[in-house]
């Protein structure tokens, strides 16, 4: 598959705009040049991105999730021009941080703070995104830093253990499995489960657990283990989530020990043969520090 940035240009201007004509203008060429450009790439991608009804384009489920990665490019895009502008003013290079949403608050906002509060020429973006999605930015060279669950890729990624944890489950304070020491998957028999998304190393070992005890939850919601632990403390079910999460999550909550356990281990990851940036070393260290107290 060939896609042609003129392609996608006019897909996002059509996005953006929500019809041919105010794209056309925007791109200065005509609507029917917009039209050939949008069944283009249609027919590069083998998929339906509008439907026609009448004059209105309406875009279809699959526009949607497109022209959020088409965003993401442009993005990348629009940074590397800042970037070539700090260059051509001598200024810092932009350091670029993506998180997972559980080390963010308070940790990593608490890091960033403590290492770059006063210096205020120092340009910096932070991205809250999910594991996978760092790590691939990472390899890629397009995150100078990231914080991620484990396990780490194989690879020649610089990576750092900040801490491990396990898995826990957490409910309100008037939860009828408040009186259970521990928690196993039986006792979630007749409850919904509040979970990380398939993806996650956690969410892997929770199915193994339930495989393995040959039972199954009420239901299943996913969601981030951050957001876990807030529908959990207003008794939307029990979430199973790590400690690091439950005291990021900042709410009152009971937590019992998962068993079998399930361990979670977070990362700080740099691209291979990446230049030395002290201020992320720094930053680092900093996380080291919050995560183990």
């Amino acid at each position: 598959m060939r896609l042609k940035p003129r392609q996608l240009e006019a897909f996002r201007h059509v996005m953006l705009a929500h019809g041919v004509t105010a794209a056309a203008d925007a791109m200065n060429i005509t609507q029917p040049a917009v039209s050939r450009l949008i069944r283009d790439l249609e027919m590069a991608i083998g998929m339906t991105l509008f439907n026609r009804q009448g004059a209105r384009l309406r875009p279809t489920p699959e526009a949607d999730l497109l022209f959020h990665e088409v965003e993401r490019l442009y993005i990348g895009i629009d940074q590397v021009a800042r970037a070539a502008n700090d260059i051509r003013q001598h200024k810092n290079v932009v350091l670029r941080i993506g998180s997972v949403s559980s080390l963010v608050r308070p940790f990593l906002h608490q890091a960033l703070i403590d290492i770059t509060g006063e210096q205020h020429d120092l340009p910096l973006v932070l991205d809250v995104e999910n594991s996978r999605h760092i790590w691939d930015m990472v390899e890629n060279n397009h995150y100078d830093l990231g914080f991620v669950f484990g396990p780490p890729r194989p690879g020649d990624m610089q990576t750092v253990r900040l801490c491990n944890s396990q898995a826990v489950a957490v409910m309100r304070r008037d939860h009828p499995l408040v009186e259970c020491e521990i928690i196993t998957p039986s006792d979630l028999a007749n409850y919904r489960v509040l979970t990380a998304g398939r993806n996650s190393p956690l969410r892997r070992g929770l199915d193994l657990a339930f495989a393995a005890a040959e039972t199954a939850p009420l239901n299943m919601m996913e969601t981030s283990m951050l957001n876990c632990c807030h529908f959990a403390a207003a008794g939307m079910g029990v979430g199973i989530v790590d400690h690091i999460t439950m005291r990021a999550a900042g709410v009152s909550l009971c937590a019992k020990p998962f068993l079998p356990q399930i361990d979670v281990s977070y990362y700080a990851v740099r691209p291979a043969g990446g230049r030395t940036i002290h201020v992320l070393d720094e930053i680092v260290a900093r996380m080291q520090n919050l995560l183990s107290g």
